[in-house]
């Protein structure tokens, strides 16, 4: 090779992105290259067409259309005159320059070539004349030819994007060049000026010639009978006769409208489904658009309709529906034997408007379909196909019944519909036919229009597929038939589309792991309850051995996690799913625990896999236990159900153990009627008092089946004690348990409580008994409960590390162990009593005077004024208040000295409350209007009558002559002298003077 050559392929190299096919150069259908002298010359029925576009622009110096002005479309049916008006529209010139043909291998591809003859790669050499003999297949890439001849009904098949560059290009009689395909993945640069070579143009496409890509060219493209290109043509000259067209293709854009398929062969029996796409740059559909998809049968619509449904009515032409999510499919279906062509607009506001060009979509009055259609299959499940032989029949679709006898059918091409893959190399997996040989055709036996069975196939993927088959000739040398249209209308062999709907078998939950394993060593501890887990989703193939039905799964009985997947169930193009864990975690163990919610994102969409798996990283069960948590695919996918799986999870066991909101200690005398609003308790005075633990989640919550487990081991169990604390925590101090008199705890303790939680719990009226002697203050007394004996997981309370915590509770030494237990209340308790004062009047027997009451606690020493106490009632109340007359000088009980309770605004009242301990009885002197009227009486408070408003007051009972604090306060009165008996030589009583001892 010449260092010429060597020199202009690296300058090819630098030049791949200015040459590779480019809306600058390819702006709309048909225009020149800008700075040129051009012409577009229609010398017959030529049309070109910008499918849903009225509006668009062709672009030559001149334009001459013979025999009839009106050669432009925007549907290929109704035609308008051409827009030749804008002299600015036109394609960057791309300055080519001719290929030398010592820049080329100078030997003739195939017929000098000894290699491969039906395929080539760029590295292959840059032939000099490429004839194609055979139909040929291009590896992606570059190539340089000097002249590339295709005719006599052979094709060229692209793997990928291919640009090639040419000094002339000669088509004819039914040549194709990526027929059906991308027409993106086809650029051709060609070089050469006319009459170059043989005298002929520069590009030349005759007889039924087909390019689906784009061509640009230094000099004259010439476009006769019937020859048509899908993509644009920019060039110098253009030349168009005899029903030859040239159909847009737009490049470039940031989204793109796509149908698949493009080309199918059904019977009128038969609706195609039709998927329309709206995808971005990379090809991937996207999920955020949506707009209005306007179809349009461009073809036969007087016998063809399309339908939202395999079953739903046929709708108007064209067709307008909404596309959301970024695709919609319709289906096609036909009523005559014909070919029918769809375009397609959409339009929205990301996009704008988007046009597609369907393909060939052949309807044929007998032919192939599988029973039933289309089939129903799952992944890696063999599956037997029964083939019908149909025809349509005045609309009504008909098993053809003479139709008999052995059949010697062949598999066509096999497509990848949904996703959409190109070939069977891009797929990840091939379509396997079980039953039939290498050669790919099958001696199959019809009966009456039947054969059961007769084909069995296997897919190892999900989605949408489809295979040819038709009628084989022995006698042919090729099995596949000729692909262009006279052919393939003409022929009189049955043919037909097998559709196949194939759907994952299950989906694995696989790699369950929690990050925090928690406290507990037991082995079957998986974590706490509430706390996040992790598992991933994995959709798998079936396997021999598995359910032939669609019903739940128990994963846990063998590793499906191991099991091939199916990759094009989360390809970016697949059809729509929505992959999910439900919601509810079924209960398996307790037997009679409750089910609960799963917490945590639980949706995702089937193209969210990440390396083949759905990663759910932060589930949370609100409960202890072992549950069933269930993989699923929402709803049908491509109307079929996927198989749930269930898989227990678990032990989760408590984080914690808690005590409830309502758990405290309520004061006998209340934070109102406390002067320091703290609210406090005398000892031998009865207050309420409850607490409830709970078995709790690592968020929390209580939970639900923890009193369900039976074993003794499997729970733990409590004990609750009572000491006077020092202020040093964890609190430590004087055992009063012994004192406490309180509800006892049950022998069975775990309880399903309010709302069905479990529980622990105590409550009601609880007591502080007084010892034998004064003592205290106790300030404060704590109340605690505590693990007595331990669950298997060592659960135990959250303590708190400093005094009131958040989300936590107080820790208490249990005085008979070194055991901690839950603060659950706490409050002082003061050894309490009443003391009334009495008086001796002997001067001015008509003066009223006064009882005094005090309330008065221990202080550790002696008893002092409970200048707290705002609540203590005093009463005048029959019953309550008693008074005993020891002398009198009257039996007229008007006319003796009377007791009386004054509020403070001098109104007598019954009972009134001691205020900062203390309160006084009014006495009203005995009547001295008849004479002098001495009187002495001891009067009492009886503290265990209750009065109307209030409680017995027994633990203000004392010991005031004897050895138990259960007596009542009492004082003396005396108006007057009492001399006394004269043989009484000495008399004292307690509470007649006036110190009170």
């Amino acid at each position: 090779m010449s260092i010429r050559l060597c020199l202009f392929f690296i300058a090819a190299l630098f030049s791949l992105q200015v040459l590779a096919s480019d809306v600058r150069y390819f702006p709309g259908p048909a225009q020149s290259p800008t700075g040129t002298s051009s012409i577009l010359d229609m010398l017959g029925k030529g049309h070109i067409v910008y499918p849903g576009n009225p509006n668009f622009k062709i672009g030559f110096n001149e334009y001459k259309p013979r025999w009839n002005s009106d050669h432009c479309s925007a549907d290929g049916k109704v035609y308008f005159e051409c827009n030749n008006s804008d002299s600015s529209f036109r394609g960057a010139n791309a300055n080519l320059k001719l290929i030398d043909d010592d820049e080329l291998d100078p030997r003739e591809f195939p017929g000098q070539w000894n290699g491969s003859r039906d395929k080539l790669s760029p590295k292959d050499p840059h032939f000099k004349t490429v004839r194609v003999s055979q139909n040929l297949e291009l590896e992606p890439g570059v190539y340089y030819f000097g002249q590339l001849i295709v005719n006599n009904g052979k094709s060229i098949k692209v793997n990928g994007k291919v640009e090639i560059h040419v000094n002339q290009l000669h088509m004819s009689n039914g040549a194709k060049f990526n027929y059906n395909g991308t027409p993106e993945d086809v650029t051709i640069w060609v070089h050469g000026y006319d009459e170059v070579i043989e005298y002929l143009p520069s590009v030349q496409m005759n007889n039924s010639a087909n390019i689906q890509g784009y061509i640009y060219s230094e000099a004259t493209v010439a476009f006769s009978n019937n020859s048509h290109v899908i993509g644009a043509v920019t060039a110098r000259r253009v030349t168009m006769n005899n029903d030859s067209s040239i159909t847009y293709s737009p490049l470039d854009m940031k989204y793109k409208l796509m149908m698949t398929p493009k080309n199918t062969y059904s019977s009128s029996c038969s609706r195609v489904p039709i998927t329309f796409q709206v995808v971005d740059a990379d090809g991937n559909v996207d999920a955020d658009i949506s707009g209005k998809l306007i179809a349009r049968i461009t073809r036969q619509e007087e016998y063809s309709c399309l339908s939202t449904s395999l079953t739903s009515p046929c709708l108007s032409n064209p067709t307008t529906v909404n596309l959301s999510k970024g695709r919609r499919t319709l289906w096609l279906q036909s009523n005559a034997d014909n070919t029918v062509n769809v375009n397609a607009k959409f339009d929205s506001t990301e996009t704008g408007e988007l046009f597609e060009v369907g393909g060939r979509y052949r309807f044929a009055p007998v032919s192939f379909r599988v029973n039933p259609e289309p089939a129903k299959m799952v992944a890696g499940k063999p599956q037997f196909l029964s083939l019908e032989a149909v025809a349509s029949t005045s609309g009504n679709c008909e098993v053809v019944g003479n139709y008999k006898g052995i059949k010697t059918l062949a598999i066509g091409k096999v497509k990848y519909q949904s996703p959409n893959y190109l070939d069977d190399i891009e797929a990840p997996e091939k379509i396997q036919f079980l039953n039939v040989p290498l050669i790919k055709y099958k001696y199959v036996e019809f009966v009456n229009g039947l054969a059961k069975n007769a084909f069995e196939v296997k897919y190892d993927d999900a989605g949408q597929v489809s295979f040819d088959l038709y009628e084989f000739d022995l006698s042919e040398i090729e099995p596949p038939l000729p692909q262009n249209k006279e052919t393939a209308d003409e022929d009189d062999r049955v043919r037909g589309t097998a559709f196949l709907d194939v759907r994952p078998y299950t989906l694995a939950i696989c790699d369950i792991n929690a990050s925090d394993k928690g406290h507990s060593t037991a082995s079957d501890a998986f974590t706490y309850a509430g706390a996040p887990f992790s598992v991933n989703l994995k959709p798998v193939i079936w396997l021999d051995g598995d359910k032939d039905d669609e019903s739940k799964i128990n994963l846990w009985s063998e590793d499906y996690c191991s099991r091939p997947s199916t990759p094009s169930f989360w390809h970016v193009n697949a059809p729509e799913a929505t992959v999910t864990i439900r919601n509810k975690a079924r209960i398996t163990f307790p037997v009679l625990g409750s089910s609960t919610n799963v917490e945590g994102a639980v949706v995702q969409s089937n193209i969210d896999a990440v390396n083949g798996v759905y990663a759910f990283p932060s589930l949370k069960v609100n409960d202890v236990g072992i549950f069933k948590l269930r993989s699923k695919v929402n709803g049908r996918y491509l109307d079929m159900k996927v198989n749930r799986g269930d898989m227990h999870i678990g032990r989760f066991y408590p984080s914690h153990f808690s005590l409830a909101s309502a758990s405290k200690v309520s004061p006998g005398v209340e934070k109102a009627y406390d002067e320091k609003a703290n609210g406090f308790t005398y000892l031998g005075q009865p207050f309420e008092g409850m607490f409830t633990v709970y078995a709790m989640t690592a968020q929390n919550k209580p939970v639900k089946n923890y009193h369900r487990y039976l074993d003794a081991g499997e729970k733990a169990s409590f004990t609750d004690w009572v000491i006077h604390s020092n202020s040093h925590y964890p609190y430590t101090g004087q055992d009063l348990s012994s004192r406490w008199s309180h509800p006892e705890l049950p022998s069975v303790q775990w309880t399903s409580g309010p709302g069905g939680y479990s529980e622990v719990s105590i409550g009601g009226l609880m007591e502080i008994q007084k010892s034998s002697s004064p003592d205290g203050p106790f300030e404060p007394v704590r109340f605690a409960v505590g693990v007595a004996q331990s669950d298997r997981d060592d659960t135990d309370f959250d303590y708190c590390h400093s005094p009131d915590g958040t989300d936590c509770v107080n820790k208490v030494q249990n005085p008979q162990s070194t055991n901690f237990g839950a603060e659950f209340g706490r409050g002082d308790f003061l050894f309490g009593r009443m003391r009334i004062e009495g008086f001796t009047e002997t001067q001015n027997l008509k003066r009223e005077q006064t009882l005094p009451v005090t309330v008065e606690v221990f202080n550790g020493s002696h008893f002092v004024t409970n200048a707290r106490d705002n609540a203590t009632n005093i009463s005048t109340e029959a019953g309550v208040a008693q008074k005993d007359v020891l002398f009198s000088d009257t039996t007229v009980g008007a006319d003796r000295a009377k007791i009386v309770l004054k509020n403070s605004a001098n109104e007598v009242v019954q009972t009134k409350r001691v205020e900062k301990g203390t309160s006084v009885f009014q006495v009203i002197p005995p009547n001295q209007d008849k004479g002098p009227n001495r009187e002495q009486f001891r009067f009492w408070q009886k503290l265990g009558a209750p009065t109307k408003s209030g409680l017995r007051q027994t633990w203000l009972q004392y010991r005031w002559q004897g050895d138990s604090f259960n007596e009542d306060p009492s004082a003396i009165g005396t108006f007057g002298f009492y001399r006394g008996s004269d043989r009484v030589i000495f008399k004292g009583e307690k509470n007649i003077t006036l110190t009170g001892e």
